[in-house]
């Protein structure tokens, strides 16, 4: 059954990233354009926005641009998925932050921000359509949380995100799916990141929420996380 459009309809993906933890594999390649099960990663994380109702998406490029333009243009993705599909190159290196300032213009009024080299396969519409906050984050607790920052909440309102803890056995991190308001995003040409800037901020004013989501998770950002979203995509 056809699903209904949902009121935020654009998805941005972070796909700049240089992926030096994953070696040689990554040099050449932005670490989303990666193949996992039979097609690259970013293709995985358009279409289940489609399936999610979006039928718009924004690339947010940087390492290897060129690859994910051609990718899209010879393989006609945007056709095949439904969706409109546009592509921001940063002129530098600019970070998270940065690269989402950089296509400001190409923003809707409210977003849903993905990293391009994560899965968490929950129903992204449960969190497109909630507001009250300018950040609204998914968020998935995890064993062990030792790679991540982590997040506490006081109801739906992140009161603290904590540094990484190598000892931290279990916590609440942010699954990289956040729904944003284009206004909460600062006009600005500096690199800056949304982790360790944006998000902070948001969390000291009070407007930024989060909502714990269950459904597979996995990060591509290591070659063992790799080959773990091989099977988890295989059967999705």
């Amino acid at each position: 059954m056809e699903r209904a459009p949902v009121s935020v309809r654009q998805c941005v993906f972070l796909v700049g990233g240089l992926g030096t933890r994953l070696g040689d594999i990554a040099r050449d390649t932005p670490k989303p354009m990666l193949p996992v099960s039979g097609r690259p990663f970013i293709e995985h994380l358009l279409a289940k926005a489609a399936l999610n109702g979006f039928d718009r998406a924004l690339l947010l490029a940087g390492h290897r641009a060129e690859v994910v333009k051609r990718h899209i243009e010879a393989t006609n993705l945007d056709a095949r998925l439904g969706m409109e599909i546009a592509v921001s190159v940063e002129p530098e290196p600019m970070g998270t932050g940065g690269a989402l300032s950089h296509a400001h213009d190409l923003l809707e009024d409210a977003f849903l921000l993905l990293n391009g080299d994560t899965w968490f396969d929950f129903d992204w519409r449960a969190l497109a359509d909630r507001e009250g906050y300018a950040g609204m984050m998914a968020l998935r607790m995890v064993e062990p949380a030792d790679r991540y920052e982590t997040v506490a909440l006081d109801g739906d309102r992140v009161v603290d995100i904590r540094a990484r803890d190598p000892s931290l056995s279990k916590g609440l991190i942010n699954g990289g799916v956040c729904r944003l308001a284009k206004a909460a995003v600062p006009r600005t040409d500096r690199a800056f990141s949304l982790e360790a800037e944006l998000l902070p901020a948001l969390c000291r004013d009070g407007a930024l929420g989060g909502r714990v989501f269950e459904g597979a998770f996995v990060d591509i950002g290591l070659p063992a996380s790799l080959a773990a979203a091989e099977r988890i995509l295989a059967s999705a």
